[in-house]
């Protein structure tokens, strides 16, 4: 099953020169040089914390569709470097529209008619680890917090790019502590059997009828303050075979 939904919210970055892919492989941290037209990456700073995440679509040279609220942040970080390229970088507003098949996420230019707003996308993106960084959570956050799918949003056979060291070394740290987990409802701190408060809050959705909270926390029973357990309604630790 398909659904369409509406993103009001967002809008485009353009890259254009004859050096702008050179000049983005350095920025982004997937390998856009790849024989493809459509590729989710990510911008970090020098840290490794995400500034934005991003669908790149080469045509024409590069469109990058991000969050409205973070795109001029984002522009004036690759500010910082396009200076050294032959290069141009502008943000054009046009129609945004996101698409979910099953448990895929895309972002698309154009418009469409559907019934889905921006609000049931950020549920159903956060359900599935792929919620999209806006200004309030920009450069907060590294990718294992987020719960972002290492093989799908990071190259590792191109050169350098911002942030490449610490995501080498969260790939590579070995058996995870912390994952990503999601709650029903608006939380502000979960608990184990113990009593002792674990986990870390990342973000929530304040949905009218759907309320969640993402918190990258240690595989355990859950508990809220008052010692009732919570089931999370999505678990990255789920997907680990013991």
């Amino acid at each position: 099953m398909t659904k369409t939904f509406y993103l009001p919210n967002y809008t485009s970055i353009s890259v254009k020169g004859p050096d702008s892919e050179k000049f983005l492989q350095g920025q982004i941290s997937c390998d856009i040089s790849k024989p493809a037209q459509y590729f989710d990456g990510l911008f970090c700073n020098e840290k490794g914390y995400i500034i934005s995440n991003s669908v790149v679509i080469k045509e024409n040279g590069f469109v990058i569709l991000v969050k409205k609220d973070v795109a001029q942040f984002l522009v004036s970080e690759l500010e910082k470097f396009s200076k050294f390229y032959d290069c141009t970088i502008k943000i054009e507003q046009q129609d945004i529209y996101g698409k979910q098949t099953n448990d895929s996420f895309t972002k698309h230019i154009g418009t469409i008619e559907t019934n889905y707003n921006e609000q049931d996308w950020e549920t159903e993106t956060m359900k599935n680890f792929c919620f999209d960084i806006g200004a309030d959570s920009s450069g907060k956050y590294r990718i294992n917090e987020i719960g972002y799918d290492f093989q799908k949003f990071v190259s590792y056979e191109k050169g350098c790019y911002r942030g490449q060291e610490i995501i080498a070394r969260l790939t590579y740290l070995g058996k995870a502590s912390k994952m990503a987990v999601v709650f029903s409802g608006l939380v502000n701190s979960i608990f184990n059997e113990n009593g002792r408060e674990i986990g870390k809050k990342i973000f929530q959705t304040n949905k009218k009828d759907e309320e969640y909270t993402h918190f990258f926390i240690e595989k355990s029973e859950y508990y809220l303050n008052d010692n009732k357990i919570i089931t999370p309604v999505a678990s990255q630790w789920d997907l680990i075979q013991d």
